[in-house]
């Protein structure tokens, strides 16, 4: 007998018991890869013409056609799911002013009651998102608190503050919780703006351990908790969301079809308010401690990346340079020469205002974003290019 003749002999169902266990052996009790579960293995049948016999030569796509019908769980003795096809392209058929739209999402604010995080905290209402903010101030800021008040009574979305020491885990813990289960079905919390934070200005050789240890306490083990309380809070509700090993090498849906869903149209994004002085030493102007503190954020937001990322969490770094503040403008006054000092650093010839930021920070948290995790965004007027 010819080897042809011998492999027309073989049923399609003997050739796929013998192909489907030794391609998949050892994983009894894991799904098969989807090329092999949901891909029929088509050959000639004993009790069958062999398309090119008997007349005119068949085509090999009807032949395949025809054996498709056939139910595969029959062909292949394993059951099958219904196939959906491939997952679409992340944030496929949405324009780009959707990508930057918070609607049907709650954010966590800290240090939402003035300054920085009050003014992002605004942006967010702007683009239709709830905002939960936080700080350690009894009350926000009454001067600014308003208008965030008005835009959020006339789009109809809830503005919240509390009051939060987020050096204390177990009342950022409870806190977080609190703020992840009153939020509604409709807009859960997916993001969090973390702006929290305080400097010391002091020589290197003048600094106590306790004054080190505040800075680092608030700035560096601050920025800490509240990701592990937003991270953890999250998880818990959407494990849906991860993607374990399984599903990167051969699960149902696959890697492609898990990292879609964290593309952003259900993930969650994290933004840590980081600096420029974390990256350098800032000239004529001495707060080591600070500058160290924030150095730590941007390598804390790298590995936090690496553990969250198949969870459906992004992490991102903002760093800001000079901003022009009411902190700033008290500290120019004692030291007027700094002016001169940063605008010659800047090369755009001025410091920054808060509302430079607002941007930036919609982009982090938004779908806009949503191949950018592990990294920091440098906002720093080109100050630490040169």
């Amino acid at each position: 007998m010819t080897l042809t003749a011998a492999v027309r002999g073989i049923s399609t169902r003997t050739l796929s018991s013998f192909l489907v266990p030794l391609a998949h052996r050892g994983s009894r009790c894991s799904p098969l890869p989807r090329y092999l579960s949901q891909t029929p293995i088509t050959c000639a049948s004993a009790k069958g013409p062999h398309p090119e016999r008997h007349g005119k030569k068949a085509k090999l796509t009807e032949g395949v056609a025809e054996h498709a019908k056939e139910d595969p769980s029959k062909v292949t003795g394993v059951p099958q799911e219904p196939s959906t096809g491939p997952p679409p392209p992340p944030l496929a058929g949405r324009s780009t002013p959707d990508l930057f739209n918070l609607s049907g999402r709650t954010v966590i604010v800290t240090g939402g009651a003035r300054g920085l995080g009050l003014t992002v905290a605004q942006a967010l209402l702007e683009c239709d998102a709830n905002v939960a903010a936080v700080d350690l101030l009894p009350e926000p800021s009454e001067q600014e608190w308003p208008a965030a008040r008005e835009i959020a009574e006339a789009k109809g979305l809830k503005l919240t503050y509390d009051q939060l020491d987020i050096t204390n885990q177990e009342q950022v813990k409870s806190t977080f919780h609190r703020l992840f289960s009153s939020a509604s079905s409709s807009a859960p919390v997916r993001g969090l703006f973390h702006a929290a934070g305080i400097q010391l200005l002091m020589p290197a050789l003048n600094y106590t351990a306790d004054q080190v240890r505040k800075i680092i306490d608030v700035n560096t083990t601050g920025s800490f908790l509240v990701s592990q309380a937003f991270a953890r809070e999250f998880i818990e509700r959407n494990k849906h969301l991860a993607v374990g090993a399984a599903e990167v090498l051969d699960g149902p849906g696959s890697h492609a079809d898990g990292m879609n869903r964290l593309a952003g149209d259900q993930g969650a994004s994290i933004v840590l308010t980081a600096s420029m002085s974390g990256h350098v030493a800032n000239y004529g102007l001495e707060c080591a401690a600070y500058n160290a503190s924030k150095a730590a954020v941007h390598t804390m937001a790298k590995c936090f990346a690496m553990e969250w990322s198949k969870k459906g969490i992004r992490i991102n770094t903002l760093s800001p340079g000079y901003i022009r503040t009411a902190m700033t403008a008290a500290l120019l006054e004692q030291r007027p020469d700094f002016n001169e000092t940063w605008l010659k650093g800047s090369l755009l010839g001025r410091l920054s205002t808060q509302d430079e930021f607002r941007g930036p920070a919609i982009y982090l948290l938004s779908d806009a974003s949503s191949f950018m995790t592990g990294a920091d965004l440098l906002v720093d007027g080109g100050h630490t290019a040169t």
